[in-house]
């Protein structure tokens, strides 16, 4: 048996692999050598390291598990432990490392941020407010903290928010919309006052928040999962059963301003069902019209009810141009299934769902780890009223309105706009087809 492991080619050759991450060939010449080095610390390390980045998660946690009996610094294998528990769905199961990481090590602002995460997705939102809080706290440049925090704050309110200045300027930003409201937001000059004291409020930061949405939501507590469904759609190019009792009213506008005045009143739009809603800027590739708002309904009739509520409201908010429809689950369907577009107000529809899609479904459903009822995600009802995070997304539509030479932003905005990574990464390939979208009014 070859005792000096650490200086054989053949773990040179398996170091290099994955350096190149050919993770894959990494782990067949592993498994080949594994049995001359039993109970071996540096293949417990490397066979961990191959797993995690295979997003073979279980293996990943055994072999991590493994390296505890040999390190003495244990807190990034917390993490990773912590990490991978959370991809097989065992929530609460991944508090407790990521924990053990902060006891061992009190200024590792990443153990903060995942134990953040870990809180957010069962309920805990003070919980995760706190723990997003101390990761700043550690590295206030910490991107993926910063934006948790905000987007958490969206549907929970802390109870001090003299924590953080993130906080304070959350708290004072939605005491400017209460003031508005009582004037009317829809009115341009006060939206350009809510701008303006926005900014202020911003500016304490004394540096620029790359916040990487460019979607507001008004969220009901009913998961539309959406990810699932696209995830069906991609891998099998069918449609999933869901999709066919899911109808939208979209409203298309010819500019930002007429979009946040959408956002305004769809964030004081009473509905029956409270249909989730949202208003976007389209950064989809070759997907006409540049400024949308969607209205999420259970079936055809419903959406037909939402339709006319939001139509009669649209005619009163002095828009420039806009139009509203209903539309069939996502665009994204079309091409494959043309007559999935077409909607029978009358009746059966002409295109349904084959059954034999079923068990293609049920391949990606078993893909899922299962959750028990305590680690199941909770999904809960976004808060209403103006909040940093549709300002910040705000800032991210005016500088795709500057972006695509719509003008119509200088009305409601006098600084110069900052510019936006997100949006900019996003336009790259497609600006020209942008622009060409807004003359098409």
């Amino acid at each position: 048996m070859i005792i000096n492991l650490e200086n054989s080619q053949e773990l040179q050759i398996i170091i290099n692999d994955i350096e190149e991450k050919k993770f894959k060939n990494a782990l067949e010449k592993i498994k080949s050598i594994s049995s001359k080095y039993p109970n071996n610390q540096i293949l417990f390390k490397l066979f961990a390291n191959i797993y995690f980045n295979l997003n073979e998660w279980e293996n990943a946690v055994k072999y991590y598990k493994k390296l505890l009996n040999f390190e003495n610094k244990k807190y990034g294998i917390y993490v990773n432990i912590g990490v991978a528990l959370f991809k097989l769905g065992k929530i609460n199961e991944s508090i407790p490392y990521f924990k053990n990481a902060i006891k061992e090590k009190p200024n590792y602002y990443l153990a903060y941020d995942n134990l953040g995460i870990s809180y957010l997705e069962i309920g805990k939102f003070e919980e995760a407010i706190q723990n997003f809080i101390l990761s700043l706290e550690l590295n206030e440049e910490n991107i993926n903290s910063q934006n948790n925090l905000i987007r958490t704050l969206s549907l929970s309110k802390p109870k001090d928010a003299n924590r953080h200045i993130l906080l304070k300027i959350d708290f004072h930003i939605s005491k400017i919309n209460n003031e508005f409201k009582l004037k009317n937001n829809l009115d341009e000059h006060n939206i350009k006052k809510i701008l303006k004291k926005s900014d202020q409020l911003i500016n304490n930061l004394k540096k620029n928040i790359n916040f990487n949405e460019t979607q507001i939501f008004r969220n009901n507590s009913i998961n539309l999962n959406c990810k699932r469904h696209f995830k069906v759609f991609n891998k099998f190019n069918i449609i999933p059963k869901y999709c066919f009792s899911c109808y939208k009213v979209q409203v298309n506008l010819s500019n930002v301003v007429d979009l946040i005045k959408l956002y305004f009143a769809f964030d004081n739009l009473n509905l029956k069902n409270n249909n989730t809603r949202k208003c976007i800027v389209e950064t989809r590739d070759k997907i006409k019209g540049n400024y949308k708002g969607y209205l999420y309904c259970e079936d055809l009739s419903d959406a037909e009810t939402v339709k006319k509520i939001v139509e009669d409201k649209l005619l009163n908010m002095n828009l420039e141009n806009h139009s509203i429809t209903i539309k069939h689950g996502c665009s994204e369907f079309y091409k494959s299934y043309p007559k999935f577009e077409k909607i029978n107000y009358e009746g059966k529809q002409e295109f349904e769902y084959n059954k034999n899609w079923e068990q293609k479904e049920k391949l990606v459903d078993d893909d899922e780890p299962k959750r028990i009822n305590a680690d199941k995600k909770i999904w809960k009802a976004s808060l209403r009223g103006l909040n940093l995070s549709d300002i910040l997304i705000i800032y991210n539509w005016l500088y795709y309105a500057k972006a695509t030479e719509d003008f119509s932003y200088k009305r409601i905005y006098e600084k110069e706009i900052k510019t936006s990574l997100t949006i900019k990464s996003l336009l790259i390939k497609q600006l020209d087809f942008r622009r060409q979208q807004l003359n098409q009014w």
